[in-house]
């Protein structure tokens, strides 16, 4: 059966589509609405059609989107140690390390990165209303060039990040509101993931990001 053209799909997806909850600390690294969905269709029949008719009577409002939300988000954390010192004046990462991992390019246009990184990873850009971009098992390196910001672009201004994962180690670059309560402002986190951990920290501690964030709306 295509499950594309399921009726009780398409009720989900409907409903899916109008809830905009996120992961607490993988947004950077997921398509939340998309992992939602796959778990469902990966459930029985009969499941699937009971949380159809609650889509369907609960409306636009779907309750029930948080909990396989966060489901899902605990079972891909695992039993990794969340240490997110993006709120502190403490480091999560040795600076050395940061400085071989992260490499900022500003050009007239805009701004790119590349990480320090080998082998095959699945790529996900996200921006706020130029949408997102997804690609899977693709070969990258130290050389390889990811464009954050395009002057030249509608909506450019908008926050954006990207996101490097593999079964080792994942990376992401995200530009964010740095909750300091200063209007008009915006930081840019690093995220790593490894088979022990999820670091999270404002890379502004480490190199100059002033690039990154330069005119991005928070």
């Amino acid at each position: 059966m295509n499950k594309r053209l399921d009726r009780n799909i398409i009720s989900i997806k409907r409903t899916i589509w109008s809830n905009f909850d996120k992961f607490r600390t993988l947004g950077v690294f997921y398509l939340e609405r998309n992992a939602v969905l796959n778990k469902i269709v990966s459930l029985p029949e009969e499941e699937i059609s009971k949380i159809a008719d609650e889509c369907r009577e609960g409306g636009v409002r779907w309750r029930g989107f948080v909990k396989h939300l966060n489901k899902i988000e605990s079972a891909l954390l695992g039993e990794r140690e969340i240490i997110d010192m993006s709120q502190t004046s403490e480091p999560a990462f040795d600076e050395a390390e940061v400085r071989d991992l992260v490499k900022v390019c500003e050009s007239a246009s805009g701004v790119s990165v590349s990480f320090g990184l080998s082998g095959k990873f699945n790529v996900l850009q996200k921006g706020n209303r130029n949408g997102c971009f997804e690609v899977k098992n693709i070969s990258v390196s130290p050389e390889t060039e990811f464009t954050l910001v395009n002057e030249l672009l509608p909506f450019w201004e908008d926050r954006y990040s990207v996101a490097l994962k593999s079964d080792k180690i994942s990376v992401a670059i995200s530009s964010e509101d740095p909750k300091t309560g200063k209007k008009g402002s915006a930081c840019a986190k690093l995220y790593v993931i490894d088979e022990k951990s999820v670091r999270i920290d404002d890379l502004g501690k480490y190199i100059d990001t002033s690039a990154l964030t330069r005119w991005i709306n928070p």
